[in-house]
Parts: C-alpha cells; structure tokens; sequence
C-alpha cells in the first residue's frame, strides 16, 4: 500500500480543545508521535493528560482542534476499519452472542460464511471464550467481555489496534 519509509501514523502539533459550558479545557496541546509499521506503542501519563483523547484523534472518532493527524500520509477524516480500537468499556453490543459480537466486522465485510465462522473460532480460542461461544454481554465478567472486545478488534484484521487501558478488568 505505502512504502515502509512512510509512518503508518504521524500525528504533527496537534491540540484539542473541548469547551464544558463556560470552561475551555485543553485535553492536548502540541503531542507530536510518528509510528512505523510494526512498532508497538505504550502512551504513558497521569489521568486526565489526553491518552485517551490522542487514541480517539487516531480512531477517527475526534478531529484536532489543531495540527494534524495522518495514517500512511494522508488526513484521518473519521472512523475506518483500517483502525480498530478497543475501549474502556468494552462497547460491546448487548444484543449480539460472543460469536456474533466478535464477528460483526467480518461479516460487515462481506466476508464469505465459512471465512466468518473461522475467523471467529479462531479469536475465540485466542481469547479462551470456546465455551461462551453463544453468551451474551450481560451473561459475562468484566474480564470476559473485555476479552470479546480484543478478539473483535483482532478478527476485523486492522491495520492499526488502538487500545484504551484494555488490560484493566482482565484477570
């Protein structure tokens, strides 16, 4: 896709703003990083320095106030299954089994059946959830679902997996 001397993220001066009634808080200011392919990344900080606000600028899901943020050169406009994030919180739909939470992306692909099916049993071995294959969110731990979370990041086969304290409720 690009060569291997471009970043695969680049993330240059950006600064986000976030207005709270009258308040104006500046959840970043200036984070510089360049990420190659391949390189595994820890961002470090005390609560509330942008972590998670620099993570939701990478997603997609935030846009700078300032500066720029790029994947493989070119502007991060909005979500995009190139870039998968796990949440905090799971995010997992309440609605959908292990089986089919972990292999909505797949499917949302347009992925053939048998691909989907060994997709998913394959992340659902990874993760150690074979014998929840068909529980749903609200039959599981927190550990548990943080584990479906990871697997439908990894079986959506991103490019780059963001991750926002995922290791927390696992045990």
């Amino acid at each position: 896709m690009a060569e291997s001397k471009t970043p695969i993220i680049e993330i240059n001066k950006v600064s986000k703003v976030f207005k709270l009634q009258d308040q104006t808080i500046n959840a970043l200011h200036d984070a510089t990083i360049s990420i190659r392919k391949g390189e595994f990344v820890c961002l470090i900080g005390a609560s509330g320095c942008g972590k998670s606000t620099l993570l939701r600028i990478i997603a997609g899901f935030e846009q700078p106030s300032s500066g720029e943020a790029l994947m493989w050169g070119m502007p991060i406009k909005g979500p995009d299954p190139t870039r998968g994030m796990v949440f905090q919180d799971y995010a997992l739909f309440p609605w959908l089994s292990v089986r089919d939470n972990i292999g909505f992306g797949p499917a949302s692909r347009g992925l053939a059946r048998h691909v989907v099916k060994e997709t998913v049993d394959k992340f659902i071995e990874l993760v150690g959830l074979t014998k929840f294959a068909n529980a749903y969110p609200h039959q599981l731990s927190g550990g548990m679902k943080q584990r479906v979370a990871i697997a439908r990041v990894l079986a959506n086969d991103a490019e780059i997996v963001l991750m926002d304290e995922p290791f927390g409720a696992l045990d």
